[in-house]
């Protein structure tokens, strides 16, 4: 037997298995995207101090939407236009970070652009009404990044 044989299967066999992995990987990160999150359970992730997600809030109007009521820690961006966002709240989007994005109402059309600038990104379902008919916490008034003293976390 040649000696070049096995480590060629082997690399072989893993190039294989890491593209069925890949191909898997996308197909779930597409599934995610047509799920919507509920508002309870949004809730109940950000409850958690370690949740590593960020909620994103892609309404058209930033001070009329945004100011009056938002998810609390929620980062503005305003129709997913990165210039139309806070300088302090640009410096805070992951784009690798799970994201739970909410739009007005929660329809697929307010949110298809933004989904595709994260690697994983969710709708809130029904959006920011859903939420705030679910009488859950809201935040008022212009961003403000959550302070590191308190653990950063949204809630």
């Amino acid at each position: 037997m040649r000696p070049w044989l096995e480590p060629a299967g082997w690399i072989a066999a893993l190039a294989v298995a890491g593209g069925l992995v890949w191909g898997e990987g996308g197909r779930r990160a597409a599934l995610e995207r047509r799920v919507a999150v509920a508002p309870r359970e949004l809730y109940r992730t950000l409850a958690r101090s370690q949740a590593g997600l960020q909620v994103v809030d892609v309404r058209e109007d930033l001070e009329a939407s945004y100011g009056d009521a938002h998810v609390p820690g929620a980062i503005p961006l305003p129709a997913c236009d990165l210039a139309r966002a806070p300088e302090r709240a640009r410096s805070r989007l992951v784009r690798s970070a799970p994201t739970v994005l909410v739009g007005a109402t929660g329809a697929e059309d307010e949110t298809r652009r933004c989904a595709a600038l994260f690697t994983s990104a969710r709708t809130l379902a029904g959006g920011m009404a859903a939420w705030s008919e679910a009488n859950l916490p809201e935040d008022s008034g212009d961003y403000a990044p959550p302070s590191s003293k308190a653990g950063g976390g949204c809630l």
